[in-house]
């Protein structure tokens, strides 16, 4: 069989490509086997879901002594992603408001109804009885 390869070519290496690797001190190369009962997976798994964290990185947090409830902000449920969005309406409707009032036009009863709406969303976001 004849052979294919250039007289001049040089010997195929592997491409290197693909993500850097880490200092050998940052490697997490040890895996840990943690037996749980029912209830403390169940707890575990929660917490996992709630942070959108794996497992590991909820034990981790817990292991180095950080509090996951005050570190980590819950993700906004879809009721609050829905009044936060709303808040961020209103406020682009009180600044519309505010550059007309300084072209002098008179905007008192609209920003009245936009700052009313605003506090009894606010209200409502930080559980304050109406």
């Amino acid at each position: 069989m004849a052979d294919l390869t250039a007289p001049n070519s040089l010997p195929h290496r592997p491409r290197k490509g693909g993500r850097k690797a880490s200092p050998l001190a940052e490697k997490q190369r040890h895996v840990v086997s943690v037996r749980l009962t029912d209830a403390e997976h169940e707890r575990l798994t929660r917490e996992a879901e709630r942070y959108q964290l794996s497992q590991g990185e909820v034990l981790r947090s817990v292991w180095r002594k950080q509090n996951t409830a005050t570190k980590l902000q819950a993700p906004p449920t879809p009721e609050e992603a829905r009044q936060l969005a709303q808040l961020a309406g209103m406020a682009a409707n009180l600044n519309q408001l505010t550059k007309l009032a300084h072209l002098g036009q008179d905007q008192r009863t609209g920003a009245t109804t936009v700052l009313g709406q605003m506090h009894q969303l606010l209200k409502r976001l930080t559980g304050e009885a109406s």
